[in-house]
């Protein structure tokens, strides 16, 4: 054969192999496709208010979408609506009277560096909602997802439109789907979750002090842990969960993948958009596994308190210095281990609770006044009744004028020795 027949031949068959290639690789792009849009298709996706608002960037000026960002900031909430079946009908039926978002925090992620920054608020936090002055956690009741969303941007003074929502008791799903979770217990967190001493959660499984590996029953107990210290302990072991979970999944198979896609996609609802998900998509492997940056808010000393209506205690916390402190958390360098406040702001948290005190009381005079002591009260047709309260009384007339004749005779006899 002649050579440059073999050549060309042997150049034809490179290029067969090469395009033979490319379809495979295709072919399989294609299929890889499909399978993450089978599994998105999962997902609640609600449209919202924030939904129709063009995405700008730090600058303010007009960007493509979420993944052209730097930083991207959405709200995280755990509800505690506690329906059969893992709770997506409520996704579909809508709120439960009397919901409440348990756990709120307010996640960033840095898009060009693929670090990550978890905020917690506290359900306390006294807030003002279409007429509404309540606790953080009760605006979910009064205006759903969206009023909270409008709530945490107005309060805090940070730009986020986006949430995504879960039950609080279908977490235990979520946890159970990678695994469990391995959790470092103090002493008193371990005697608590044992029952061994006052709580308002305990585990199915007994555990110990040091590292336990929890199934998701038992890590949530130890998220709702608080009886034993303070609810900035709580909110300290939710976000320890959250953590626990993102380790696991780094030691996830392509099967356990799959099958956590499959019990949590159905567990989540989103204003998120299927395509904005989709853009995120790239990004999303360079978070395997990310350590986060943590904090809660209030920080001590830059809020007070003041009553509700009710009577129930809230934080007031200082919305200018609180703001700051955020911005400078999620997009700066700002250490809440070295926080020192400022004399200025120790002041206007004092005066505006002295203001607030003050307000309540002239809004609330009943609850200063002396109570009257009741007189014993007549039943018509209660005659034993009667006959009681007359024979007490006639008892005490007359141990009254016995008392009088006693005194009587008594100052006669001194006048006459005198």
């Amino acid at each position: 054969m002649d050579i440059k027949a073999q050549i060309a031949r042997l150049k034809i068959n490179w290029w067969t192999v090469l395009v033979f290639a490319f379809l495979i690789i295709a072919l399989m792009g294609a299929g890889l496709w499909d399978y993450l849009q089978s599994k998105l298709d999962k997902i609640n996706y609600v449209e919202t208010e924030d939904n129709t608002q063009e995405w700008t960037n730090e600058k303010g000026e007009a960007i493509s979408g979420i993944a052209s960002l730097e930083h991207f900031n959405i709200l995280l909430l755990g509800t505690d609506e506690r329906a059969p079946g893992g709770n997506t009908e409520n996704f579909e039926t809508g709120l439960q009277e009397g919901a409440r978002a348990d756990a709120c925090m307010l996640l960033s992620v840095n898009l060009k560096d693929y670090s990550a920054k978890l905020v917690s608020l506290e359900r306390a936090i006294g807030v003002t909602y279409e007429g509404h002055e309540d606790w953080l956690t009760h605006v979910f009741a009064y205006g759903g997802a969206q009023g909270m969303l409008e709530v945490v941007r107005e309060h805090f003074g940070v730009d986020v439109r986006r949430y995504a929502r879960v039950n609080v008791s279908s977490a235990a799903q979520l946890i159970d789907a990678i695994g469990g979770v391995d959790i470092t217990l103090t002493a008193a967190e371990a005697a608590a979750l044992n029952g061994q001493i006052y709580t308002n959660s305990t585990t199915r499984h007994p555990v110990k002090e040091g590292l336990n590996h929890l199934d998701g029953f038992d890590a949530l107990a130890y998220g709702r842990l608080r009886a034993i210290d303070s609810d900035f302990n709580r909110v300290q072991r939710q976000r320890n969960v959250l953590q626990a979970a993102i380790n696991q999944t780094k030691n996830l198979s392509l099967r356990d993948l799959d099958k956590l896609l499959n019990v949590a996609l159905p567990l989540v609802e989103t204003n998120m958009t299927k395509q904005e998900i989709n853009s995120l998509m790239p990004k999303a492997v360079g978070f395997l596994g990310v350590q986060l940056k943590q904090m809660t808010l209030p920080l001590k000393g830059t809020y007070g308190s003041k009553l509700t209506n009710d009577g129930r205690s809230m934080m007031m916390i200082d919305q200018e210095e609180t703001a700051k402190i955020l911005d400078g958390f999620f997009y700066g360098s700002f250490d809440p281990a070295t926080y020192q406040v400022p004399a200025e702001v120790s002041s206007r948290v004092w005066q505006a609770q002295q203001a607030a005190a003050i307000q309540w009381a002239a809004n609330h005079p009943e609850a200063f006044e002396t109570p009257k002591e009741e007189e014993p009260q007549e039943t018509e047709g209660n005659e034993d009744n009667k006959e009681n309260t007359t024979s007490s009384k006639k008892k005490k007339a007359k141990k009254k004028k016995a008392k009088d004749d006693e005194d009587s005779s008594s100052k006669k006899d001194t006048d006459e020795d005198e």
